[in-house]
């Protein structure tokens, strides 16, 4: 019943969680749709609004151009014709302004194309109506201007009166004070002659006051009826008045603008758009890069490695490079599931524990944490610790088999005397020396070899006998006769024996290269009794372009590097 209900509770709480996870997912869903509506909406329209301000500009330039031409055509013309272009523009006025609507901009059009066609139209009719409105103040400024030229006349006539009035009241006065010097005292005694001709100057120039007088009134009068109606400069079309029209629109865009920039994906846009060609360019390296340098690899680099003489390990360390024995009846397969082993007194056995199947009651087993303290990194990085020793002082039988792993075989290569193997200790699992003597293990870089650093085995270790080594191997260990030259994948060789002539060879095809199905470089093998030691399947570097974990490519990169 318990467990009933907790496969009851598990079912109900999956699918809870399930319905939960659409609905968030419907949710988001719906407001992204409804943001890129938004968005797209938004865009269309203020490209639409900014279109039509664009030809607005134009169109109000063109009718700008041909206003000014028109007007100044009327400068000289008759009041008439003025009176009449002043009718036709004033009618065009009130057409267009009885066709305009009120919030068009604002107004929650249907879709772009509409929003397009209304804010063009609004915005050429509102450039319209400027121009017109520029051209009717100043007919109606030329149109006064005409009509004042009479009173300007007038105006002129007023004045010159004046200044004869004006004119005549000082001569009266100055004949009177020159009367006054000639005769001080007979202008002032009454019944003289000079008081006579005083007193009629006198009377002459108080009239000629109230002419003077009255002919400034009259012009000063004039003067206010005529007011400043001069001639008006030629017309030009007022530029800020006639952009100031469009201001409707553009506060339309503006506000639009202000909306695309609330919504998240216009925010994201900009920079994304910023950074996608570069990204392009990395994607496209990314993708071109790897060909072009695996290319270059495979038409430049293989083929001078191939035509380098081959890497002698025996003349260089000065070895005598003695041969290792082969299967018999030709066959090259010396591993099995499991191996007997006979331990005699005086050698010592080290394997890995995991290795050892059975072995004597009687023999001395201890624990070795490293094959060699002399190669410690070494030891190390191929596993080779806390080893199982083995001694006994009597004839031992020993087997030896992978029980961690079925697919593992496991070979025994005898190495007497005087012999040398280069040998790649990941294979290794044990070796069987004599117990008084310490192992003859050496190791050698080859820093000046091509060879070497295209297949990243800078550094070759040798085992030298008498050993004897215990191999593991995928699938099974083969051991083989190079012969006249054999070809092998990396991946699989074990090692091989010093009197080998070692080199590296290009592989067949480009396009498995390519694909990284196969490596770009072989082994080789030369020489009439060399051998050379390779595993069946191997797990190691067995697919060298795929990189299903990229950690373990990189270090297996650095384990070949030192020849581990």
């Amino acid at each position: 019943m318990r467990q009933l209900l907790t496969s009851l509770l598990r079912f109900l709480l999956r699918h809870a969680l399930q319905f939960a996870l659409f609905i968030v997912i419907l949710l988001a869903g719906r407001m992204l749709l409804a943001e890129w509506r938004a968005y797209s909406a938004g865009s269309e329209a203020v490209a639409a609004l900014k279109t039509a301000s664009s030809m607005a500009d134009g169109h109000g330039a063109g009718l700008a151009a041909a206003a000014t031409a028109r007007v100044n055509a009327l400068q000289k013309a008759s009041q008439a014709a003025i009176a009449t272009r002043l009718k036709e523009v004033q009618a065009q006025l009130t057409t267009l302004r009885a066709r305009q609507q009120p919030s068009l901009f604002s107004l929650p059009l249907p879709d772009t194309t509409t929003l397009a066609l209304h804010a063009q139209e609004e915005a050429t009719r509102r450039v319209e109506i400027e121009v017109l409105a520029q051209e009717a103040r100043y007919l109606t400024a030329l149109q006064a201007a005409i009509q004042g030229e009479d009173a300007r006349q007038t105006l002129a006539r007023l004045h010159a009166e004046h200044v004869r009035a004006y004119a005549a009241l000082q001569h009266n006065l100055r004949q009177r004070r020159q009367l006054e010097a000639q005769h001080p005292l007979a202008a002032r005694l009454p019944g003289s002659d000079a008081y006579a001709q005083l007193s009629q100057l006198e009377a002459q120039g108080q009239r000629l006051r109230d002419i003077n007088l009255q002919a400034y009134q009259a012009w000063v009068a004039q003067h206010a009826r005529t007011g400043d109606a001069s001639r008006p400069a030629p017309f030009a079309i007022d530029s800020t008045a006639l952009a100031g029209a469009l201001a409707p629109v553009q506060q339309a865009i503006a506000a639009g603008e202000s909306q695309l920039a609330r919504n998240w994906i216009a925010r994201w846009r900009a920079p994304v758009l910023d950074v996608a060609p570069t990204a392009a360019l990395l994607v496209l390296s990314a993708i071109l890069l790897p060909a072009a340098i695996k290319a270059f690899f495979y038409f430049v680099l293989a083929p001078v490695a191939a035509r380098l003489p081959p890497l002698s390990i025996a003349r260089e360390l000065q070895l005598a490079g003695s041969t290792l024995p082969l299967p018999p009846h030709g066959e090259s397969r010396i591993s099995a599931v499991s191996q007997a082993l006979q331990l005699q007194p005086g050698q010592r056995m080290l394997i890995h524990p995991e290795y050892l199947q059975s072995s004597p009651v009687s023999s001395c087993k201890r624990t070795q944490w490293l094959l060699d303290w002399r190669f410690p990194f070494t030891s190390l990085a191929a596993d080779m610790v806390a080893l199982t020793r083995l001694e006994s002082g009597e004839p031992a039988s020993v087997t030896i088999s992978a029980s961690d792993d079925p697919l593992l075989e496991v070979a025994v290569v005898h190495l007497p005397a005087g012999g040398a193997l280069v040998f790649q200790p990941r294979g290794l699992v044990g070796l069987v020396c004599e117990a008084g003597q310490p192992l003859a293990i050496s190791s050698h870089w080859r820093l000046g070899s091509l060879h070497a650093w295209l297949t990243l085995q800078l550094r070759f270790i040798v085992f030298r006998g008498p050993v004897t080594l215990i191999v593991r191997g995928c699938r099974g260990v083969r051991l083989e006769r190079a012969g006249l030259g054999r070809s092998i994948s990396q991946s699989a060789t074990l090692g091989f024996s010093t009197d080998v002539l070692y080199s590296t060879m290009r592989s067949e095809t480009f396009i498995p290269y390519l694909r990284g199905q196969q490596a770009l470089l072989n082994d080789r093998f030369d020489g009439g009794n060399g051998v050379y030691l390779y595993e069946e399947t191997p797990r190691h570097g067995k697919q060298p372009g795929k990189v299903g974990s990229w950690f373990e490519g990189f270090t297996d990169a650095i384990l070949k590097v030192f020849g581990i």
